[in-house]
């Protein structure tokens, strides 16, 4: 089963910054439609849980 946990670092990164930049992508070029605002929305979203999932790892990870 998909584990996004145990995906490496730079593989996490990677997708990280490939999501942000399609998402940078579409604010910068502005299409209209209600299926680019919910791409814009779904894809900020996901950014979003990410980011707090890669400090989650990053806090669970540290050595104490």
């Amino acid at each position: 089963m998909f584990s996004y946990r145990n995906l490496s670092a730079r593989t996490r990164a990677i997708i990280l910054f490939s999501l942000l930049g399609v998402l940078a992508i579409l604010i910068v070029a502005e299409p209209k439609g209600d299926f680019f605002n919910f791409l814009k929305g779904f894809l900020n979203g996901v950014l979003i849980v990410m980011f707090l999932g890669e400090v989650g790892l990053y806090f669970m990870g540290r050595k104490k």
